[in-house]
């Protein structure tokens, strides 16, 4: 019987999720306040300070996507300790 290679989503979702997380937190925290700046000065507009998008709703989306990330991390460690223990009794 052939064994099917695992699809890559399976493989690689922890660190997608992760790459996500830094490419929002990069943009709302840094980027856009700097573009906003930078805007406002260029075109003479009134300057009027970023507000972050992720701190909306008293930051939810930074709560679950810790969750997410701690619990996907836990959880890796876990599969990582069995492996090294099915390694060590073989």
């Amino acid at each position: 019987m052939i064994k099917k290679e695992p699809y890559w989503i399976k493989n690689y979702w922890r660190p997608a999720i992760a790459w996500q997380y830094f490419a929002v937190c990069l943009f709302d925290f840094l980027l856009a306040p700097i573009m906003n700046a930078i805007i406002s000065g260029v075109f003479g507009f009134d300057y009027v300070q970023w507000d972050p998008l992720t701190l909306k709703e008293s930051g939810f989306y930074h709560m679950a996507m810790g969750a997410i990330i701690g619990a996907s991390a836990w959880t890796r460690g876990l599969e990582k300790i069995t492996d090294i223990k099915k390694d060590k009794d073989s």
